[in-house]
């Protein structure tokens, strides 16, 4: 594979991106399912309605930017894709951070069964420890959808994607032939594949993923083939702010349709063949994670071509968040579960006070725990780093905007 002079670049607005998109999962994580229950309480349906339809929204801009980061090299040809050197790289530069928070999880899991309280029996974590699940859970990608933190289900999805950048660089036709026509087709394509492999797999492989239930976290793959696709064709083109305005307006309209379709389906009326089926099938949501992916390619895509949004994004503490986002991910579940065992031997009941108190030192110790998984384990295996030596946030201010 011939190479051109250009070396890969790191864009640094990317990395405020993860931090926006790490936020996003710890914020749903913390607040989303009380929001709703008191939605519910107070009649506001919709408003419950939408924080539900926000499941995940997170994830599906790390999957975006997974794309586009992992592939724009290959798909430039600013570097040369050594298969075995890709693996190995990508082995140390997830992995070890994985081992220490599930050591850290494993842990977790041990104090909060050897020291039960009310929350345990009360919609928190109920899994059991045994040194035979860490081991289970060892190898990431997990067939029985059992992990120690509820968040690492979407660890497995990402692998399956990381397996196959061999295969799209190898496929993939040069960007100039990329036309808008094409583009088009391959968005249309991807959009109704999706919907297509949620009813194969629902209809004969229901041992994997399900509308009604998903047996297999791994399954959820089949939700999100559009993230990763418009992944890669960032990275393989440049887009312009027409581009970014249809990538978002789109993705936005198949949102909606995932958010209204149901209502649509049930005044139909139980007579109609399509709202009898949509309804044994717990009206499943076709598009939207589709239209997530559009909308972050959008979001990614005018970050590209707006100089203000770049620098906003590249300022020093988000490019400090960025930078850790992963561990914060990856150990902020074990924080939050172990935080509101400690609180529920103190407070009975999952009062206003539980709530404030489980929350309020809930997200400062989870970033408390992801500084320290990052410092001590992440950096080591990171490359192009600027703050891998700073710590502490109000390290950082010494740093202007470093741009690009």
């Amino acid at each position: 594979m011939s190479l051109v002079s250009e070396k890969p670049v790191r864009f640094h607005f990317l990395d405020g991106l993860r931090a926006v998109a790490a936020s996003m999962v710890v914020i749903l994580h913390a607040f989303a399912s009380n929001i709703i229950k008191m939605s519910d309480k107070s009649h506001l349906h919709v408003l419950g309605a939408i924080f539900n339809y926000l499941d995940g929204y997170g994830v599906d801009l790390f999957f975006v930017l997974s794309g586009v980061v992992l592939l724009r090299p290959y798909l430039r040809r600013q570097r040369e894709l050594k298969v075995v050197e890709y693996f190995r790289r990508r082995f140390w530069r997830i992995y070890p951070p994985y081992f220490v928070a599930l050591l850290f999880a494993a842990a977790v899991i041990w104090f909060m069964n050897r020291y039960q309280t009310w929350y345990n029996a009360s919609g928190g974590m109920n899994m059991q420890f045994s040194w035979r699940e860490i081991i289970h859970q060892m190898p990431i990608i997990n067939l029985d959808g059992n992990y120690y933190n509820l968040a690492w289900w979407s660890l497995g999805t990402e692998i399956l994607f990381y397996l196959v950048v061999p295969i799209v660089v190898f496929l993939y036709p040069k960007h100039s032939k990329l036309t808008d026509a094409k583009l088009a087709l391959a968005i249309f394509s991807g959009v109704v594949l999706t919907a297509l492999l949620q009813v194969f797999f629902s209809g004969w492989l229901y041992n994997i993923y399900s509308f009604t239930y998903i047996v297999l976290n791994i399954g959820r793959f089949v939700e999100y083939p559009v993230c990763f696709m418009m992944g890669v064709l960032i990275a393989a083109k440049d887009f312009d702010l027409k581009h970014a305005r249809l990538f978002f307006f789109s993705g936005a309209l198949l949102v909606f349709v995932s958010s209204v379709y149901p209502s649509v389906c049930m005044h139909l009326g139980p007579s109609n063949h399509l709202a009898a089926w949509c309804a044994s099938q717990n009206y499943p949501p076709f598009f939207l994670h589709s239209g997530y992916g559009l909308i972050f390619g959008g979001v990614i895509t005018f970050a590209f071509n707006n100089r203000s949004f770049r620098d906003m994004l590249s300022k020093p503490f988000m490019l400090w968040l960025g930078e850790r986002s992963y561990s914060l991910f990856v150990v902020h579940f074990s924080v939050f579960y172990l935080v509101d065992n400690i609180i529920s031997r103190f407070i009975t009941s999952r009062t206003t006070l539980y709530a404030v108190l489980s929350r309020g030192i809930g997200l400062p110790v989870a970033l408390f725990a992801a500084m320290l998984l990052f410092h001590f384990v992440e950096r080591r295996f990171a490359r192009g780093l600027v703050t891998a030596n700073m710590f502490w946030p109000w390290q950082i201010k010494p740093l202007r905007n470093i741009g690009e």
